[in-house]
């Protein structure tokens, strides 16, 4: 699969400490990380401290679901660490929230994680993690082999059905039956991805069903997306502003 050129001069962290594990992390520690890091994401905008625009804020998870995509990825990830070892990465940057407000997040974060976990959080259970630990290297450098060959194959009749779409006077817009569509498309099984992005396939199939019910926030639906997204190789930027359209749209409605 392939993924977003990143060089090292446009970015203070490298992929290992935006998501703040060591670089000899196990995939297991990896997605713990980056599900940490939605958390975290989640709790300070629910304790209403956070101090970034909406629009810093994506670019926040964009941030997170490439490094957690691309560190996840054996392939990538090896690729990347002979980057790292050719590249001098600066140090890195401290935040740029001021101490008071941090500790008053964090504070607010702690009272209202149990909360959270009363709503039913979802959580790894200890079967997916024994999934994801079992699998060697070998077998994920031959699931993203095969997802990669999948998503090269399909280039075309993707290209294709966009064009149908174009001409029948309809934008292109993702939403979860368009992206369902170009899932079956590619031959990519729910498994098949769920095993690639380590995300559980009930999410991946509520994307596609649109079934928001499934989410505890709006930032669990991002971050997941933007996992589903970058796995099919697709836009983006494009699918998170598309699907959370959509997202918005079904909220306002249920809201009368």
């Amino acid at each position: 699969m392939t993924t977003r050129n990143k060089t090292f001069e446009n970015t203070e962290e490298n992929f290992y400490q935006i998501l703040n594990v060591q670089n000899t992390a196990s995939l297991l520690d990896i997605r713990k990380a980056y599900e940490g890091k939605l958390e975290d994401a989640h709790l300070e905008a629910f304790a209403g401290y956070s101090l970034l625009p909406e629009e810093e804020s994506e670019e926040k998870l964009l941030e997170l679901s490439h490094a957690y995509i691309t560190l996840a990825n054996p392939i990538a990830r090896a690729k990347y660490d002979d980057e790292l070892n050719q590249n001098k990465t600066p140090a890195r940057k401290k935040s740029d929230i001021p101490d008071k407000k941090a500790k008053k997040a964090k504070e607010s974060s702690k009272k209202i994680d149990q909360k959270n976990k009363s709503l039913g959080k979802a959580k790894i259970s200890k079967k997916e993690a024994q999934v994801v630990a079992g699998q060697t290297l070998k077998e994920r450098q031959d699931n993203y082999s095969k997802l990669s060959a999948k998503n090269e194959h399909s280039a075309d009749s993707i290209q294709e059905y966009y064009n149908t779409l174009k001409t029948g006077g309809s934008e292109i817009t993702y939403n979860g039956a368009v992206l369902q569509q170009i899932r079956k498309m590619k031959s990519i099984s729910i498994s098949e991805l769920a095993q690639i992005t380590c995300i559980r396939g009930a999410y991946l199939k509520a994307i596609e069903e649109e079934d928001f019910s499934k989410f505890t926030s709006e930032i669990y639906l991002k971050g997941y997306l933007l996992c589903y997204a970058e796995s099919m190789n697709l836009p983006t930027e494009k699918v998170l502003d598309d699907y959370i359209r959509v997202y918005k749209n079904s909220a306002r409605s249920e809201n009368g």
